[in-house]
């Protein structure tokens, strides 16, 4: 019983913390929480569900197309709300990416309407036995490709040329524009690196819950709250914090009961505000490092 919990709270927590290092990266480089990012994992899933049950693609390549059409919605995001913005106060870019989540909402209503669509996953659902608990291969691989996805994020940011150009970005823009780093460009990555991360999430959610409008926003209120908890600016905090969280709200459910999974994510996220607002690995609120 607690394996099976732990290995699914994984899984769920893995989905929390692709948006949370998603919610971060734009407001690291950009300076910008974009508060539409759960309408980016609805539009993941429900392109890649449209994809694979009526155009017949392969669930491989409709996962992708749904990346894909999350990252590209992410550029004309960023076009149309971000640069117009971006020397206006910091609420007007806030109010604009509360804007952007609602038409996106609307026009996904408009679009597939409003019955409940479904996914397959990418991996068979087989059950292993592990140390005497059946445990999904589906929660597995949820883990897994989390793990890969965030760890590949981290080593772009730490490794490579782009993301030192990134990191410079993020700490003065201004200087970072004066030593030939064409931050607008920079942004503008920034902004589908992100978007696709959160539509892959919908991609991975997908099998988990029916496809809706709303499939995303619990998802990213509590990657959110996984920001504060691990502490706000700190990707691998807010990651390690999201699988935490999982875990968890996940331990929960199986012996208080299901009704408490919420309860207890949100109650951290306001018990660290309170206590310890600069979260677990103790960036400041409101820094960008």
């Amino acid at each position: 019983m607690i394996i099976q919990s732990l290995v699914s709270g994984l899984a769920i927590g893995g989905i929390y913390a692709l948006l949370a290092v998603a919610f971060l990266l734009t407001y690291r480089v950009a300076g910008v929480l974009n508060f539409a990012q759960a309408e980016f994992v609805m539009l993941g899933a429900f392109v890649a569900s449209s994809a694979a049950a009526v155009a017949g693609v392969p669930l491989l390549a409709a996962a992708l197309l749904g990346i894909g059409a999350a990252a590209l919605v992410g550029v004309g995001m960023e076009q149309v709300t971000y640069r117009p913005l971006r020397n206006k106060p910091h609420a007007s870019m806030i109010i604009s990416t509360v804007a952007v989540g609602i038409v996106l909402q609307q026009a996904a209503h408009l679009i597939w309407g409003p019955d409940p669509r479904t996914l397959g996953s990418l991996v068979p659902n087989i059950s292993l036995d592990i140390l005497g608990a059946r445990v999904s291969t589906v929660s597995l691989f949820l883990i897994g490709i989390s793990i890969v996805l965030i760890v590949g994020l981290n080593l772009l940011l730490t490794k490579t040329r782009l993301g030192r150009q990134m990191q410079a970005t993020a700490v003065d823009a201004d200087t970072a524009q004066l030593m030939g780093v064409r931050t607008s460009r920079i942004v503008i990555i920034a902004f589908i690196i992100s978007t696709a991360l959160s539509g892959a999430a919908g991609v991975l959610v997908a099998p988990m819950f029916s496809v809706t409008v709303h499939v995303g926003m619990l998802i990213a209120l509590k990657a959110f709250a996984a920001c504060v908890i691990g502490g706000f600016g700190n990707l691998t905090g807010a990651a390690i914090a999201a699988f935490g969280l999982g875990i968890v709200e996940n331990l929960a459910g199986s012996f208080i009961g299901s009704d408490s999974k919420d309860l207890i994510a949100f109650a951290l996220m306001i018990g660290f505000l309170l206590v310890r607002p600069q979260g677990i690995f103790g960036a400041k609120v409101g820094e960008k490092l």
